[in-house]
C-alpha cells in the first residue's frame, strides 16, 4: 500500500477508539458513520457502515432515516452555496 505501515497502524488505533462505545453507542455511530459516507461519496465506506450498522442493530427505518437526512444537508449546502450564484446571475 502507498500509506507507510506506521501510519495505517496509528489510523486502525485512531478508528478503533472512535467506534468504541463511549458516550454514544455503536449503533448510533455507525448511523453517523453511514451518513458521513454519504456527505464523503464513498461508495467503499457506504457498503461497509451499512453492513456495520446492520450488525449493530439499526433497523431499515433507522437507516433510512440517517441516509434522509445526509442528503437533506446535503441539498441544503447546494442550496446554499448556489442560491446566491444564481441570484446575482439573473440580475446581470
Amino acid at each position: 500500500m502507498f500509506i507507510p505501515d506506521e501510519i495505517n497502524e496509528l489510523y486502525a488505533k485512531f478508528a478503533d477508539a472512535v467506534y468504541r462505545p463511549n458516550i454514544l453507542d455503536g449503533k448510533i455511530k455507525e448511523l453517523i458513520a453511514l451518513s458521513d459516507s454519504v456527505m464523503a461519496d464513498c461508495v467503499l465506506c457506504i457498503e461497509y457502515h451499512y453492513r456495520k450498522a446492520v450488525k449493530a442493530g439499526a433497523s431499515k427505518e433507522e437507516i433510512a432515516e440517517a441516509l434522509a437526512i445526509a442528503m437533506s444537508v446535503s441539498a441544503g449546502s447546494k442550496q446554499a452555496k448556489y442560491t446566491p450564484v444564481v441570484d446575482r446571475l439573473e440580475k446581470e
